[in-house]
């Protein structure tokens, strides 16, 4: 299950949809006896071109793609990272700054030279995860037997998951802490850690078992912030197509070796026994914990030449001196036993600098030959941040078919976006002007986008596909009326705007239609000035990772056309197979079409 992929059941959806839809018709209706007028149905052409990206701006998504993979009928893509690094300006490890370490203290004889000394260094990046718990039994709804009722029993072990959550056992383990005794018999289950947090990893495509070589490499090429290209007055673009891998912009490697993923919780013991609390040992409890990420050790002498080393000197006394020192690393995918491509929350990445400092402990005397030298352990977090750039790259694009009105292709990524003309203005039969009349109640009015069946003849559950689309106005890149008319909202993308929808839609466990409500928009053409056609704008389709999100990229279309593309698109590697507006024969049923019913009170 992945958040650009969530697989759910048509049935409760149409349930939903259909509660929505009775209120929602509601409005307005009633104010005119109706049924004293007929009720028509038109269908109206769809007009839909296709136009593939050459190039997008890729810097700043938050979310970022990652890894190689050949995705079912869309080609072979490959995502890599070039991230800037932060610091906090002019920081001191150990107790005392560099200046004081040189020059000493004659008052304190605790200021000694504390030959601060790395002793790890790791780069996480997390996993996108959820930990959704509709019933609040302590078990997410990826992991419980029935996720709307908390009296349900996951483990089978006669006790229900509600109740072993707040009695610290484990609800998915019917023996929590693995003595042979089973939870509703088991009276000590103390060996168990109630703590532990319990994840679904989001976003990974592949074998997520497969052996890769990882590759962090350091960055020899410096960023501007400011473009010099428009008097250092706006932010510098940064698009996807430039690898500066491939250009040889690397200087030393920090890691290079096989890497294979680990999904489990991460979790750090505090480094120090407190002495007042005799009966419990600190050392051995969980003091921090984190989610499942990629957790890739670094070159130790790097960062001890370039960071501790460092200390107090103009390299790490202002960011803008610290990324000129270190102008930032690039992460890479090589070699992959089995494809594998995941997203990762680079947001929420770090460097963690694990050292080691002395220090003196003078036992509280003027004596000196009773001072102590102690190893004290501390960490130091380095901030992936600045200019982040994802390289994305379509080595194998497949051409769906040669006439694109027959059967569309929408890609995620550095994909494609469908532009959508609803009426044909040099088409007398279907000319908008003759349509449009003060006397006309829309009632309703749906786009609808049939899945190609030859492309899940034989489907599977966790097969991939797009779980939605996304309509925008081409004109302004803004969301429909419809949009910003919806109330409906959820926790996760499939249970936002479910009345505008979008949302992809399942026939007997197949994936079968993506349907659009657009009344609200239509309504508008209908009710404008006849001679005034600016409104029938073009509209743009695209897939997407996050319904909620409109904001838009620069991206550019082939003979370098500049053009707008949506993040959420880009930050959606799946894509989707759909019906033309000009279908084969056999197909003609799901053609392409836009949907009217409205009372005419003309008749």
């Amino acid at each position: 299950m992945t958040i650009v992929k969530k697989l759910f059941r048509i049935g409760a959806l149409s349930l939903l949809v259909s509660a929505c839809n009775q209120e929602y018709n509601s409005v307005g209706v009633d104010l005119i006896a109706t049924d004293q007028f007929d009720t028509e149905t038109q269908e109206f052409p769809v007009f839909l071109s296709v136009s593939n990206l050459e190039d997008v701006q890729s810097d700043q998504l938050g979310v970022f793609h990652f890894g190689r993979y050949n995705f079912p009928n869309l080609g072979r893509k490959s995502a890599n990272i070039t991230t800037q690094l932060a610091i906090v300006s002019d920081p001191r490890f150990g107790i005392y700054t560099q200046e004081q370490e040189e020059t000493g203290d004659v008052d304190n004889v605790n200021v000694i030279n504390e030959n601060e000394r790395v002793s790890s260094v790791f780069l996480e990046i997390p996993f996108l995860v959820n930990q959704n718990d509709r019933d609040a039994d302590g078990v997410i709804d990826a992991l419980d037997i029935d996720p709307d009722d908390n009296q349900s029993d996951t483990d089978g072990d006669g006790v229900d998951d509600l109740l072993e959550s707040q009695e610290g056992t484990n609800p998915l383990d019917a023996d929590s802490d693995g003595d042979g005794i089973t939870d509703d018999l088991d009276t000590d289950n103390s060996g168990y850690d109630a703590e532990d947090n319990f994840y679904e990893i989001d976003s990974i495509f592949g074998n997520r078992n497969s052996n890769f070589n990882l590759k962090v490499s350091e960055l020899t090429y410096h960023f501007s912030a400011l473009d010099p290209n428009n008097n250092f007055e706006t932010a510098t673009d940064y698009f996807s197509g430039r690898d500066f891998y491939q250009e040889g912009l690397v200087g030393r490697s920090l890691y290079d070796g096989s890497f294979e993923l680990d999904f489990e919780e991460i979790t750090f013991n505090y480094t120090e026994d407190d002495p007042e609390t005799t009966d419990v040992d600190e050392t051995t409890l969980v003091e921090t914990r984190l989610s499942p990420r990629l957790r890739i050790p670094l070159d130790t002498a790097y960062f001890q030449e370039k960071i501790l080393d460092a200390e107090g000197s103009d390299a790490l006394s202002s960011d803008s001196n610290f990324k000129n020192h270190i102008k930032g690393i690039n992460i890479r995918m090589e070699n992959p036993a089995e494809d594998l491509y995941m997203l990762l929350n680079l947001t929420g990445a770090t460097i963690r600098l694990n050292y080691e400092y002395d220090a003196n402990e003078d036992q509280d005397t003027e004596d000196t030959s009773d001072d102590v030298i102690e190893t004290i352990s501390q960490t130091y977090f380095i901030t992936p941040s600045g200019v982040q750039i994802n390289h994305l790259t379509n080595d194998e694009q497949i051409a769906l078919n040669t006439n694109p009105q027959e059967r569309i292709m929408l890609n995620g990524g550095l994909g494609n976006i469908g532009q959508i003309n609803l009426f044909d203005q040099d088409d007398s039969t279907t000319n908008l002007a003759d349509f449009r009349s003060p006397n006309i109640l829309i009632n309703e009015a749906n786009l609808v986008f049939y899945v190609d069946p030859t492309i899940t003849e034989n489907w599977s559950e966790g097969d991939l596909i797009a779980d939605r689309l996304y309509l925008y106005r081409l004109e302004d890149n803004l969301p429909l009326a419809d949009y910003f008319s919806d109330p409906s909202s959820g926790s996760n993308n499939t249970l936002n705007k479910t009345i505008h929808s979008g949302i992809l839609e399942y026939q007997d466990g197949i994936p079968y239609r993506y349907k659009f409500r657009i009344t609200e928009h239509i309504s508008n053409l209908v009710r404008s000035e006849e001679e005034d056609l600016a409104e029938n704008v073009a509209l743009g389709l695209v897939v997407t990772a996050n319904i909620n999100s409109t904001f838009v990229k620069n991206a550019k279309l082939s003979e370098n056309e500049d053009i707008l593309y949506p993040i959420a698109a880009l930050q959606n590697p799946l894509g989707t197979f759909l019906v033309g507006p000009n279908p084969p024969q056999e197909l003609q049923d799901k053609q392409l079409k836009l949907e009217v019913i409205y009372t005419d009170f003309n008749n």
